[in-house]
Order: structure tokens, then C-alpha cells, then sequence
């Protein structure tokens, strides 16, 4: 099984002392959007606020 979502580090803005985690889509090869058709990527603040995203949003594979 493979997951269709990761998390991954984003580009910190300039004197950022904090991570900023994006999601990556596997199955598009693209950052999931916070507001389509906008540009900027969903971003957290935190890891476990990101796992908890992806949790959710998971789809389970259909056999």
C-alpha cells in the first residue's frame, strides 16, 4: 500500500524560527492548495497538525 499523501518541509520565510509543513499529493506530484484555484499550498505549523490532516483525509484503497 501506498500512501497518496506526504508531508514535507516548506521553504521557511525569511527569519522564520519556526518549521512550516506542507502536503504533498503523490498521485498529482503537487502541494495540496489551502484554497483552489489560489496558488499558496495548505501549510502547518506543526508536524503532528499535518499527520492529523493527512489522517484524515486519507482514502483507503478500494480493492
Amino acid at each position: 500500500m501506498s500512501a497518496r499523501y506526504g508531508i514535507v518541509p516548506a521553504d521557511a520565510p525569511t527569519g522564520a524560527d519556526y518549521p512550516v509543513w506542507v502536503i504533498h499529493d503523490h498521485s498529482t506530484d503537487r502541494l495540496v492548495k489551502a484554497l483552489p484555484p489560489r496558488p499558496e499550498p495548505l501549510r502547518f505549523y506543526s508536524y503532528d497538525q499535518a499527520e492529523r490532516w493527512v489522517r484524515a483525509n486519507e482514502q483507503p484503497e478500494v480493492a
